[in-house]
């Protein structure tokens, strides 16, 4: 399910993204005057800057405090310029509206064969209706409160939550303060979905809430998170090695390293399309395939109707690894540049890390992180 669902977010991704950008292009400009508050420099922009250029057309931090903006600017940094939660939830009904259906192989106790992604503007009536406690409970634990009941609880599907699930409380609570600001869509869509089957939500793993104080970027945290990926020998190997190489790192590499993996293992997702199988959910991880992770492999190209075209392999491996300097990362992430084929581009159209908008500090954090992660061989037909 889970692999199924990351080809299937590789896909919608081309489509949904192209409305992010749309929004962006018509919702604000590269001096931010649109939303307000935020004025674009020459230098890198921040991260409020990137989410406040990205928000959509009617959105406005107009009245909003200093720290209230920064929140709802960081909201809109990680749903559109790291998540992508435009991906399922962009349609055409709406930016965030939802209406994206996903076919499923079972039918649920109703005879639907499909899951259709949630309205997550504030709509009153159609739009997300959950308090902010009650929307960490479901993004920490899978919980479905459309249809859930005391005794019988059900769990979200198909909505990769044991992925998001990581992020902090601060974190969390920015994008869900952003959720509530963006404009609401009245889009009525099918929501109830009950298996046949018991699939209740999972508790949260044992992973302690950030310190902002203490971790503002949440490296700390982005170091614990390889420990909850899966359970057994290999995953014992995986962390042994992770935690060694990090171990010879200055303090500073270290927390790059740690900013990294929180962004790659829990907001972009980057597993959904570089780790194959990567197989189902384990109660309390991500269940994680740490012997091939994020070693490339899935076949993407099948799914967008242009022959074969798999993921790259990210690991340090010298031989069958990412070849790329720091700089060609970055290249290779906002202008989607293939230095297989010098002066070419990537061949997914418009290709996934390119729709990514990030600070050069996380695509400098991320590009350490995959140096670090344990190297696997596995060796990936680029193609022509």
């Amino acid at each position: 399910m889970t692999q199924w669902r990351g080809w299937w977010l590789t896909i919608l991704a081309g489509w949904s993204l192209l409305c992010l950008v749309s929004c962006s292009e018509s919702g604000g400009n590269d001096n931010g005057t649109d939303n307000g508050t935020v004025v674009q420099t020459a230098a890198e922009p921040t991260a409020a800057e990137i989410g406040l250029r990205l928000a959509p057309q009617g959105f406005s931090v107009v009245g909003l405090s200093p720290e209230a903006t920064k929140q709802v600017a960081l909201g809109s940094y990680l749903v559109n310029g790291v998540a992508g939660c435009g991906g399922c939830h962009t349609t055409p009904a709406g930016y965030l509206a939802g209406g994206t259906e996903f076919p499923v192989p079972f039918s649920d106790v109703q005879g639907f064969t499909s899951i259709v992604s949630r309205n997550l503007t504030p709509d009153p009536e159609t739009g997300l209706e959950l308090t902010e406690d009650e929307f960490l409970e479901a993004i920490r634990t899978g919980k479905d409160f459309h249809d859930s009941t005391p005794d019988n609880p059900q769990q979200l599907i198909i909505m990769p939550w044991h992925i998001y699930r990581f992020m902090s409380r601060d974190d969390l609570k920015a994008i869900y303060a952003f959720l509530r600001r963006i404009p609401p869509v009245h889009n009525k869509i099918r929501e109830t979905f009950i298996p046949p089957f018991p699939l209740p939500p999972v508790p949260f793993p044992s992973l302690s809430d950030s310190d902002p104080a203490n971790d503002p970027t949440d490296a700390q945290r982005g170091l614990l998170i390889p420990q909850f990926f899966s359970a057994g020998p290999a995953a014992q190997t995986f962390g042994t090695q992770f935690n060694t190489a990090v171990a010879r790192l200055t303090p500073d590499l270290q927390a790059q390293v740690g900013r990294g993996s929180y962004l790659v293992n829990a907001v972009a997702a980057c597993n959904d399309c570089h780790t194959a199988p990567q197989g189902g959910l384990i109660p309390m991880t991500v269940n994680v395939n740490t012997v091939a992770y994020l070693a490339g492999g899935v076949d993407i190209g099948a799914f967008l109707g242009q022959g074969p075209i798999f993921s790259r392999n990210l690991t340090p491996d010298p031989s069958t690894g990412l070849p790329l300097t720091e700089e060609q990362f970055i290249a290779t992430m906002r202008f989607g540049a293939d230095f297989h084929r010098p002066g070419g581009s990537l061949r997914v159209p418009p290709h996934f890390p390119t729709e990514f908008h990030l600070t050069l500090d996380d695509l400098k954090a991320m590009y350490v992180y995959l140096r670090t992660i344990p190297a696997v061989v596995n060796s990936i037909d680029i193609g022509p």
